[in-house]
């Protein structure tokens, strides 16, 4: 059997640097190539280069070929893989034939291309197999695992460097971008945060907008749940590290619900996109403020921007662009989108599971798990504080704003849904301080866990809270659901607050020293909380234009996007190795606190 294998191993090595190769041919074309960049029709592709991509996908299946003629001679089945692999290219191979020697239309030429992207595809998968059947050998047996909190932290920065990259190529930029510029539009972007330093409607070709559309989807799944989530797809297996590091990663207990968290996760992803794009296309069609012709691609990228907590759309003016602002219909299915991302995962996991039970004829348990239930309660807790706070600050507070459009219901909804995402309807540097103030605690609190949304996540907010009133009524345990919450749930919710002030507090007080001109303005230390709590917690809401900041203060907002994204006690857990419990415990003191 072994010989088996080796043999099979030959053929890896071609098929995968032939893959690379026909990969990096057509991101060779679409990053400088003008016709490409400029979303043009492809007429001045060579016919070199047509033939030498055909030969390139030739040769990649054949190589499939050779390993599916050799399983079959052995008389073994190839795995899903080596079939889909094997269909993908046949398809390229006919396609790229067929509009080579003219048989096919010229414009199936985008189909090979497409597919080209999933031979690349696969050429990864093998790789990501090759390492994960020989990391002992390659480690020597030695191997030094990295926690998931370094996975994580590692697989985000790599794939913010190599989008930022791809943004610099002319193919992606309409008007050259500066590297921190860049660096900024894809970390925040990859983040879901929403900031951005320029204006990707006028500055980006439609491959540059793909790749920030790229960047948001990825990034609000999370890049490593994104990667372990396609290798399910094509029929591999997750061993028990890399079940454990997904279920650290999305929150979640027990290894054995982490293949049927990651379906539940494209699926439900998937579904509410297509859904929104579906509703959004048809609200804006006859709109004169979105292109007709480009209507789809603009549903679709909103819709995702929305589902995701991005807050990053095509208009120069975000939501408050004119002829956008005055539909609320399609206002509405944002807000819905908004909120259907923060809920989490998790909460669909498990009404899918009891879906599932209920349509095979099973009776459900009586309840939803805690989880689910503190998450609808303090979801609704939340929007109904939040809306009724606004309301009244803008009814209460005098503002430019409110002088200049009166009281509105809908914009408090809209803000108190949308703190997570920073679609902005309206200018928020014309509200008053204390609606401000108060639209920072908001996104302070933000989703919930395992979700699209930001903040430190209303969870944990409301377990600090439900601590200091056990502290305060001299009770033994938090308890709430006719459940007792675990002490470690508990502690790690109340480090979590306060490590996330902490951080908010020295960056703010960094970021003035780096911007006097800002924080000596108007109200400039209220601007520059704001802007930190924005991007600490990735909303998006600002009161200071990111393109105003110079260079070092966006590397250190790109950092507070990233580690937010992340989780601050999830950041520390990379430079902090927890240890063991200890056998033994000192005498209990008391120390005066009054």
């Amino acid at each position: 059997m072994g010989s088996k294998v080796k043999q099979n191993r030959v053929l890896e090595l071609p098929e995968i640097v032939s893959g690379f190769m026909a990969l990096g041919v057509v991101l060779w074309e679409a990053c400088f190539v003008p016709t490409i960049a400029g979303g043009e029709m492809l007429t001045s592709f060579t016919r070199s280069m047509h033939l030498f991509l055909c030969g390139l996908v030739g040769f990649n299946t054949l190589c499939v070929v050779t390993c599916v003629v050799k399983a079959a001679l052995n008389h073994h089945m190839p795995d899903g893989l080596v079939c889909r692999q094997l269909g993908v290219g046949l398809a390229a191979c006919f396609v790229f034939s067929g509009t080579l020697w003219k048989f096919l239309p010229e414009q199936m030429y985008w189909i090979g291309l497409v597919l080209v992207l999933l031979i690349g595809l696969f050429a990864v998968l093998n790789t990501i197999n090759f390492v994960r059947e020989h990391r002992a050998m390659l480690h020597h047996g030695n191997a030094r695992h990295w926690s998931p909190s370094v996975i994580f932290f590692t697989a985000m920065v790599a794939f913010v460097l190599v989008s930022t990259l791809v943004l610099l190529t002319p193919g992606a930029s309409r008007t050259p971008i500066s590297f921190i510029d860049a660096l900024f539009t894809c970390a925040s972007a990859t983040s879901i945060t929403g900031l951005m330093s320029i204006d990707i409607s006028e500055s980006l070709t439609p491959l540059g907008k793909l790749v920030v559309l790229a960047d948001f989807q990825i990034g609000a799944m999370g890049v490593m749940t994104f990667t372990y989530l396609v290798l399910l797809m094509v029929g591999k297996r997750l061993n028990t590290r890399e079940s454990s590091a997904i279920s650290v990663i999305l929150d979640q207990e027990g290894v054995h619900v982490i293949p049927y968290l990651l379906r539940a996760v494209l699926f439900v992803t998937l579904s509410i996109e297509l859904i929104g794009a579906v509703l959004l296309h048809h609200q804006w069609q006859g709109n004169p403020s979105i292109p007709q012709d480009h209507l789809w691609f603009y549903a679709f990228f909103h819709s995702v921007s929305a589902f995701c907590n991005a807050g990053i759309t095509l208009f120069p003016d975000n939501m408050a662009q004119q002829g956008i602002v005055q539909g609320y219909g399609a206002q509405i299915i944002m807000l819905l989108l908004v909120l259907a991302g923060t809920l989490g995962f998790g909460v669909y996991l498990e009404g899918l599971t009891r879906l599932k039970r209920r349509l095979q004829g099973r009776k459900n348990t009586l309840r939803w798990s805690t989880h689910s239930w503190l998450v609808f309660r303090i979801t609704g807790i939340v929007l109904l504080a939040g809306f009724v706070g606004l309301a009244l600050l803008s009814l209460l507070e005098p503002s430019s704003h409110t002088q200049q459009t009166g009281v509105s219901i809908w914009e408090s909804m809209w803000n108190t849904v949308g703190r997570s995402a920073g679609f902005n309807l309206t200018n928020i540097a014309d509200y008053g301080p204390v609606y401000q103030i108060y639209l920072c605690l908001l996104m302070f609190v933000g989703g919930n866990p395992a979700g699209t949304g930001g903040g430190v996540f209303a969870p944990v907010v409301a377990l600090c809270v439900l601590e200091v009133i056990r502290v305060l009524r001299g009770q033994q345990d938090v308890q709430f659901h006719s459940r007792r919450i675990a002490r470690s749930t508990v502690e790690r919710a109340m480090a979590t607050v306060v490590l996330s002030i902490f951080w908010i507090i020295v960056t703010t007080m960094i970021l003035l020293l780096l911007e006097p001109s800002i924080g000596t303005g108007p109200n400039g230390i209220i601007r520059m909380l704001f802007l930190e709590v924005s991007a600490y917690t990735t909303t998006g809401y600002s009161l200071i234009p990111p393109a105003e900041l110079g260079a070092v203060s966006k590397i250190i907002i790109i950092a507070n996007m990233l580690f937010g994204r992340m989780g601050m006690f999830t950041f520390m857990l990379i430079f902090i190795t927890p240890k063991p419990p200890q056998s033994f415990r000192y005498p209990e003191t008391r120390l005066p606190l009054n």
